[in-house]
């Protein structure tokens, strides 16, 4: 399974366009007070669920790459060989599984790639390792570890 903080991000802007759907609604029916902390709520509700929103995409496609294009990687890509450069740790974790940087050599093309990192497979991310990935026949720069294929 592919990581979707898209989809993340898709819910957090459904939930600040419910906001501002809301607003006008709600604004008539009530007296001074409420009407201004109504609009106050809904106003910073909206645009905290909105900046979360463009953040997680942003995040998604900026670590992993499209959604669509690591489905279609993970489907019909072309299977090879990478070998592990460098591994980079991060603070980051989904879970139990970390999201290491690694440095990959892919046909004699660098490539640094966020990974999601299986807890059973943590042990066979080092460098000099060689992970089986299936890389984007479309040429982006979409790359997805075969885990159940690694020793």
């Amino acid at each position: 399974m592919t990581v979707t903080f898209e989809r993340l991000g898709r819910w957090f802007l459904a939930g600040a366009a419910l906001c501002l759907v809301a607003l006008p609604v709600a604004l008539p029916v009530l007296e001074d007070t409420a009407r201004f902390a109504t609009a106050l709520t809904f106003a910073v509700l909206g645009g905290n669920l909105l900046v979360q929103g463009v953040v997680w995409i942003v995040l998604q496609r900026r670590w992993f790459g499209s959604p669509a294009a690591l489905e279609r990687t993970a489907r019909r890509g072309i299977p090879t060989a990478a070998q592990v450069v460098t591994v980079t740790s991060t603070s980051s974790a989904i879970g139990t599984e970390p999201l290491p940087v690694l440095d990959l050599d892919v046909g004699g093309r660098r490539v640094r790639r966020r990974v999601r990192v299986p807890f059973a497979h943590v042990a066979a991310v080092r460098p000099g390792a060689v992970l089986p990935v299936r890389v984007d026949p479309e040429g982006t720069p979409a790359i997805v570890v075969e885990w159940t294929k690694v020793p």
